[in-house]
This record gives C-alpha cells, sequence and structure tokens, in this order.
C-alpha cells in the first residue's frame, strides 16, 4: 500500500546514510518535502525523488542552537513542520573499536562517553521535540517519532550505555505523548525490530550481514505513520519489520504497535 504525503514537512535526524536514509527516501517518495539533518553526511540522492524535495542541513543534535537552527530551517524551507523522525545516533564502537569481540563492562564507560550517549539519545530527542512543539501547536497537527531500541539490547554483553540512554529516551517520549495527548500532536516510539546492516552494527562471531534487517526497514512504517490515516494513534512502541504491505495501515498499527514502555514490560 502507499500513502500520499504531499505538501508535509518533516525532520529527519542523522537523515544522510542507515536507517534514517531509508526514511528519508520513503517520505520523499510519498511526497513528503523532508529536511534530512545530520552532523557530516553526504546529500541524499535517490532515484525518483523530485529536486527540491529534499533540503539537507549539516548540524550537531546536541547543541542548543543546531536544534532551534532545524527547527527554523525546516519551518523557512517549507513552511511547516508535520512530523519529526529523531534517529541520530552514536555506537558503542565510539567508546571501543572492537567492543563486540574485547567486552565494555559498565564499569569501563568512560564518564565522558556515557554523558555523549545521554546527551544524544536521550536529550536530544526531547530539546528537539521541544524546538518544533510550538509550529506544530499551531498548526493543530504534528508527529513525534523517535528511534528507539528492544529490552534484548540491555541485556546484550558491552551494550551498557547504548541501551540505557536509549532506556531514557523512551522514558522521556512516553511523558511527552502524555502530555501531549488531545494536542492533535501525537508521540510515539519505533524500532526496527531487530539487528540492521549499517555502520552501527559491527562485525560479531558466527554473524552473516546478509541475515541483518534492510536500512530501509522503517520506511513504510514511518511513511504511514505521518499521513492522516494515523491520526490519534499515540503513545506507542512501534515494530518496523512486521510492516505488511499486504495489510492496511490500520491493520498494520494493530500488528505493529504496543504500549510504549520497552516493549512487553511496558504492556
Amino acid at each position: 500500500m502507499s500513502v500520499d504525503l504531499t505538501g508535509k514537512a518533516c525532520i529527519v535526524t542523522g537523515g544522510s546514510r542507515g536507517l534514517g536514509r531509508g526514511v528519508v527516501v520513503a517520505l520523499a517518495k510519498a511526497g513528503a518535502n523532508v529536511l534530512v539533518v545530520d552532523i557530516d553526511g553526504e546529500p541524499v540522492v535517490e532515484a525518483g525523488i523530485p529536486a527540491g524535495r529534499l533540503k539537507h542541513l549539516n548540524a550537531d543534535v546536541t547543541s542548543d542552537a543546531d536544534r532551534t537552527k532545524i527547527a527554523q530551517t525546516c519551518k523557512s524551507a517549507f513552511g511547516r513542520i508535520d512530523m519529526l523522525v529523531n534517529n541520530a545516533g552514536i555506537g558503542q564502537q565510539t567508546i571501543r573499536a572492537d567492543y563486540a569481540t574485547n567486552p565494555l563492562h559498565p564499569w569501563d564507560v568512560p564518564p565522558q562517553n556515557l554523558a555523549e550517549f545521554f546527551a544524544v539519545h536521550s536529550i536530544a530527542p526531547l530539546r528537539l521535540a521541544a524546538e518544533v512543539i510550538p509550529t506544530m501547536r499551531a498548526q493543530g497537527r504534528g508527529r513525534i517519532l523517535t528511534v528507539v531500541t528492544d529490552f534484548a539490547v540491555m541485556m546484550r554483553p558491552s551494550m551498557t550505555a547504548y541501551g540505557g540512554a536509549k532506556a531514557a529516551s523512551e522514558s522521556f517520549t512516553a511523558g511527552l505523548a502524555v502530555d501531549l495527548r488531545n494536542s492533535g500532536i501525537t508521540v510515539n516510539a519505533i524500532t526496527p525490530g531487530g539487528m540492521v546492516d549499517t555502520r552501527l552494527v559491527p562485525d560479531r562471531p558466527n554473524m552473516k550481514r546478509s541475515d541483518l534487517l534492510q536500512p530501509s526497514v522503517m520506511g513504510p512504517a514511518v511513511a504511514w505513520f505521518a499521513s492522516d490515516e494515523a491520526d490519534g494513534i499515540t503513545a506507542k512502541r512501534i515494530d518496523a519489520k512486521l510492516w505488511d504491505d499486504k495489510l492496511t495501515g490500520k491493520q498494520n498499527a494493530d500488528k505493529m504497535c504496543q504500549p510504549i514502555g520497552w516493549g512487553p514490560l511496558g504492556a
């Protein structure tokens, strides 16, 4: 199935590569104008996306000034802000390149690295949401979607910094959903539903990259949640890999969504 997002304006952080790029392409092909935000990424070029539908901005989501710039740039370029996709992230290899084979214990993580993980994954999504909410309130409509991870990540060795910061992000997202209920702004968390073949996932013993999910996995679900059909669906955790093109959007939502809050533990 397909949706028509013509005239809608979306922001995707970490949008130049990996999961973010997959989301950008899906939104733009559905007709949305997209501000592609990345700290250092290359512009997204994709067949079938008209010139002018994508605008690129190099920005750091941990910077107060850059977060303001992100919201202002989208409003200036497209006249509105309909969706914010908080996708920007960093991997544990920023702490130790070989963490997947050389154990990185919780007590081994330097304080500055731990602070960086929470700045990128927890604080930035909440504060960027604060930048776009006034525009969404004025419109009477908006979507805030934050990329989270699965509880199993917290139980995987060497993943404390990443898993902890993502858990905090989901908690912030849940609180935001409650405070924005009945505002016309929906707030949800989305997970690809497993490990994805991106640079954030290093090679591991006995792991085949061909078995991993593809970076495009979240695109169809995000595009549908940007549409008017998804009005009123809020405070959910969305498992993107469960999307089925043979089903309607509402049927997919019933299949993919559960209460926000780390999967079954939040039910």
